[in-house]
């Protein structure tokens, strides 16, 4: 009787150690995909701000046909194009072009190259971007400013975007 409690715990320990395995392994593989995610993630981000191609091949190639875009000044360019989705991206672009430029994001100055951190956390990724800013209070003196990029991904394109750019008085007026 004691021989059958001993094979039935060993046999109970054995499938315990089998589980937490196969639960390890599940949890590492899950852990290193979503790494390789946020990798891929980040470089598609580096990527969108380093291509040089037209508006549309840069839309074809990283905007989803449903992207949302939350900067106020591409939305009120979407007022006059009436377009959606990735298309709207563009036809904003061109809509302001032929206003004669107006801005539709203003940084003041900061490039949205070599971003100073970058962070990628499920299906989003944000780059945020450091630059010297003319300092208004103190003639040709600069301070240090930070400009933020964040996207939202699926399947390898964005559908979302959020900024800090903001609806200033006369922003639409070109000089």
């Amino acid at each position: 009787m004691q021989s059958i409690n001993v094979k039935t715990g060993a046999l109970v320990i054995g499938l315990l150690i089998l589980v937490l395995s196969v639960f390890i392994q599940s949890s590492l593989s899950s852990a290193q995909n979503a790494e390789s995610e946020a990798s891929a993630n980040k470089q598609l981000l580096l990527d969108f701000f380093a291509f040089e191609g037209s508006d549309i091949e840069r839309m074809e190639r990283f905007l989803a046909d449903d992207y949302v875009q939350h900067n106020p000044r591409f939305l009120a360019m979407d007022k006059f194009t009436g377009a959606s989705g990735g298309r709207a991206w563009v036809e904003a672009r061109i809509e302001a072009r032929s206003r004669g430029g107006i801005p539709l994001v203003d940084l003041g100055g900061i490039r949205l190259r070599d971003p100073v951190i970058m962070m990628a956390e499920g299906d989003l990724v944000t780059a945020i971007y450091k630059g010297e800013l003319a300092d208004p209070d103190k003639p040709g003196e600069t301070y240090e400013a930070f400009a933020f990029e964040t996207f939202r991904v699926r399947d390898g394109k964005f559908t979302e975007h959020w900024d800090q750019v903001s609806l200033k008085e006369g922003w639409m007026n070109v000089e």
